[in-house]
């Protein structure tokens, strides 16, 4: 296993101080699938204290470390370091209420949630696999360490794990885990809604998506309300023998699955998921200009796009092109169209906000502007010159803008 060498030095350090150590977990399944870890945890024997006078020559971070966890910079990677552990009950459906730290390896891979993330390697031992992980790679099969029921009872959390490596990894649930997933999903009550919102947009952006999105319609519609489980199936066939591009950014997913919802239903479901601001305002844009094709049919595309773009941004118009196509609003060609124009106006930087304006604040500032005034010229400006009404020219926009400000004449009664 290729292992980055501020991961080989943790390993050897703690080999060489006699405290057993593994990489564990997600990179040890991705090195074995052929894929780029995205990133590495270790295991050891070693406990919280001694991990501190192991790494006392090292940048640590000491946030997890009441629970075992110390974070190793090196490098500028983080490797983080957990003793072996064994959890406690979990009374809460989301975390053990204690945590016992072990001497064996063993104890610390039966606590793990699936096979395929419950195998160690270590450059001494070479592959640890005690629960059929590798077979199970082989097989593309999700399947719990122990009984499904009691992973699922731990932690509802797992549920959507599992839901999201079917997806991201192309896999399918066994069935005893599936039944599981089903019997259990009022589990997912325990988990916090910006947990759940992580897990949706990276199932979304899986190559198994619309499997898993038909498969298990009723239990994502649980934490999804007020989404239907039939919504939710009539989705998955805009991401079918779709790649994870196909379906570009988080924003253009979850307009996918929101696309039978009208705005204000999107926005409240969003609201229940906590995304940042940023990412809710592009979903609810999207849906907003889900009629575009048919909007303004008279304008030119070119002003289309350059008003998409002042008002939503550069990335905007491509996003869309893509929804409109995905969910069938738009023919390929008007979407083909509406992508070019996005390219070429982004390539010959065409003005499309005000800050690309040959004036600015300062210059009506010292034409008279003031307070709010300046900002409503400088956007009237810019519709002008979008819709080529004005070059964008410095002596051009100085002459409309004072034109703007000069106050209209005043109409005189005619003589009796």
């Amino acid at each position: 296993m290729f292992l980055p060498s501020p991961v080989s030095f943790v390993l050897a350090r703690l080999r060489d101080c006699g405290f057993p150590a593994y990489a564990v977990g997600g990179c040890v399944r991705d090195w074995l699938m052929g894929r780029a870890p995205g990133d590495y945890d270790v295991t050891t024997a070693a406990r919280p204290d001694d991990m501190l006078r192991v790494f006392s020559d090292c940048r640590v971070v000491e946030t997890g470390l009441k629970h075992g966890t110390l974070t190793v910079v090196l490098d500028g990677m983080n490797v983080e370091v957990t003793t072996y552990r064994i959890d406690g009950t979990y009374s809460d459906g989301r975390r053990p209420d204690s945590v016992a730290f072990s001497d064996r390896l063993a104890d610390d891979l039966c606590r793990r949630d699936f096979t395929v993330n419950a195998m160690a390697w270590s450059p001494e031992d070479g592959l640890v696999d005690l629960y059929g992980g590798r077979e199970d790679l082989g097989k593309k099969v999700i399947r719990c360490v122990g009984r499904a029921r009691d992973r699922f009872s731990e932690d509802g959390l797992r549920i959507l794990r599992a839901l999201r490596f079917a997806s991201t990894l192309g896999f399918s649930l066994d069935p005893e885990c599936a039944e599981a997933v089903f019997a259990l999903a009022p589990m997912l009550d325990c988990v916090s809604r910006e947990r759940i919102h992580a897990e949706l947009t990276k199932l979304l952006a899986g190559q198994n998506t619309s499997a898993v999105l038909e498969g298990f319609a009723p239990v994502l519609a649980s934490v999804l309300p007020p989404l239907t489980a039939e919504e939710i199936s009539n989705a998955a066939a805009f991401f079918r023998d779709r790649a994870p591009e196909d379906t570009g950014s988080a924003p253009v997913r979850l307009a996918l699955l929101l696309d039978g919802r009208t705005a204000d239903d999107a926005s409240r479901i969003l609201d229940s998921l906590k995304p940042s601001r940023e990412e809710k305002r592009a979903v609810l844009r999207l849906l907003e200009n889900r009629g575009f094709p048919d909007a303004g049919p008279d304008l030119p595309m070119r002003l289309k796009t350059l008003r998409l773009m002042r008002d939503c941004g550069d990335g905007f118009p491509s996003d869309l092109a893509r929804t409109l196509r995905l969910t069938g609003r738009a023919a390929e060609d008007f979407a083909a169209l509406l992508d070019a124009e996005a390219e070429k106006i982004l390539t010959t930087d065409a003005c499309r906000r005000t800050s690309q304006l040959k004036v600015d604040g300062r210059d009506l500032a010292a034409e008279g502007f003031s307070g709010p005034a300046i900002g409503e010229t400088l956007r009237l400006l810019l519709d002008e010159v979008l819709e080529e009404r004005l070059p964008n020219e410095r002596s051009a926009l100085l002459s409309r803008a004072r034109a703007l400000r000069r106050p209209a004449e005043p109409e005189t009664e005619a003589d009796p």
